[in-house]
């Protein structure tokens, strides 16, 4: 299956035509290997790379002094969520391109990187150099791409009528979220700025609606569902 590649007009804010002019790129990476690699391919691609960092808030501060057109970023950092940046980044800077490199393909993951507007997504243990070569000129030339997985993966969660995101709502699956970091209902509530007796509430009918009925398995839901990353447990978010 092709990836899905959107045309410059389908893009908010896009001017549309061919940017062969455009190629300075920040790297957000925390593992060596591949960001080697990165910066590498992008040299190869006659790309000037401005900056590799290992997490999100030196990605961060490195992007909005260089104002580089592309970012090349992983969603697993050791200080944040790489969605989290993206969002930041497309709202903030909205000119720069997000290129997302992640072995991360969960359903949730995939309606994320679709519901924020992230300009491309390669899969990194299922593609070749050339799809990512073929990625990066798509995104620096104004058009959306997908590799298949993003697709694939949020069909498959529309289609099942049980999933999370057919039978909760927003404020919901955020305490679903919560509850897949092994929140205490007392934590969730300071969160929330509610009672604790309405978040066990909120988690009964939470079980309910998914037909789980253990607070472990409806940690387990959420972690496999991509809601709770599990190697991000117990991570303060970035200030």
């Amino acid at each position: 299956m092709r990836p899905h590649v959107k045309s410059a007009d389908a893009i908010p804010g896009s001017e549309g035509g061919g940017n062969s002019g455009i190629g300075r790129v920040v790297i957000v990476e925390d593992q060596r290997l591949v960001a080697e690699f990165l910066q590498f391919h992008c040299r190869d691609l006659r790309l000037q790379v401005l900056r590799h960092c290992a997490g999100y808030i030196d990605g961060l501060a490195a992007i909005r002094e260089l104002l580089p057109d592309l970012v090349l970023l992983d969603i697993s950092l050791p200080d944040g969520d790489g969605l989290e940046l993206a969002r930041e980044l497309i709202e903030e800077l909205p000119r720069i391109k997000v290129l997302i490199i992640s072995s991360h393909h969960d359903p949730w993951t995939m309606i994320q990187v679709q519901r924020i507007g992230i300009h491309g997504f390669v899969d990194k243990n299922d593609q070749r150099p050339e799809v990512l070569t073929e990625a990066i000129h798509a995104v620096l030339g104004g058009r959306v791409y997908y590799t298949p997985v993003v697709n694939q993966s949020s069909a498959t969660i529309r289609r099942d009528p049980k999933s999370f995101i057919r039978v909760l709502s927003d404020y919901e699956t955020r305490i679903l979220s919560m509850i897949g970091e092994s929140k205490s209902d007392e934590e969730i509530a300071t969160v929330l700025n509610i009672s604790p007796a309405t978040v066990q509430s909120r988690r009964r009918d939470i079980m309910r609606k998914l037909d789980i009925h253990s607070t472990p398995k409806l940690i387990h839901y959420a972690i496999v569902n991509g809601l709770t990353r599990a190697e991000q447990l117990g991570r303060k978010k970035p200030i």
